[in-house]
């Protein structure tokens, strides 16, 4: 064999070396926090919101897994999320799993609970996805100062009042002083 041939066939690999790394680098990751707190706590219930929230047809580009988003307030969804429906205080809402999924561009991580709930306009049982718990420390600093917060979930009184850190402990969040 040449050495002509030898340098093309070694380009040739590195070229496929590089392309399989990105696209092992640059997909979306996903992990199942089914079984973590708090999220064990309310999977394969069925439970029953305690305040209104909302749902719409999540946007195309953002949909992880269902194809509907639900949120607390009607505020933040998008001109192409279509009609927006309320779901009323006392529906129940069929929660199957959470993930925690993480973007392959930024690099942050969201945590999500997917589940089902009847919407009485369409006379439909549709699959949503919903965003609960976030990590404000964005696992930057050491592994005893990360921890993550849950804001108030639709099928809550309050939200969860602690920062869980993850080493184990706890400590008072503060939701009325959050985000000032």
């Amino acid at each position: 064999m040449s050495v002509k041939n030898s340098l093309i066939i070694v380009g040739v690999l590195m070229v496929i070396g590089i392309i399989i790394a990105f696209a092992l680098g640059f997909r979306t990751k996903t992990k199942d926090l089914s079984d973590k707190f708090p999220y064990s706590k309310v999977i394969n219930n069925t439970l029953v919101t305690k305040h209104s929230s909302y749902i719409a047809t999540n946007y195309e580009h953002s949909i992880i897994e269902n194809p509907y988003i639900l949120k607390m307030n009607n505020s933040n969804f998008c001109e192409d999320c279509g009609t927006v429906y309320e779901i009323p205080k006392g529906t129940s809402l069929k929660i199957e799993q959470a993930k925690a999924v993480t973007s392959p561009v930024s690099g942050t991580t969201s945590n999500i609970v997917l589940g089902s709930v009847y919407i009485k306009e369409i006379n439909e049982t549709v699959k949503f996805e919903f965003y609960w718990g976030e990590n404000p420390t964005y696992g930057l600093y050491d592994y005893d100062d990360n921890y993550d917060i849950y804001k108030l979930a639709p099928w809550q009184e309050v939200a969860l009042p602690f920062k869980y850190f993850w080493n184990g402990r706890k400590e008072v969040h503060d939701w009325d002083t959050w985000g000032e």
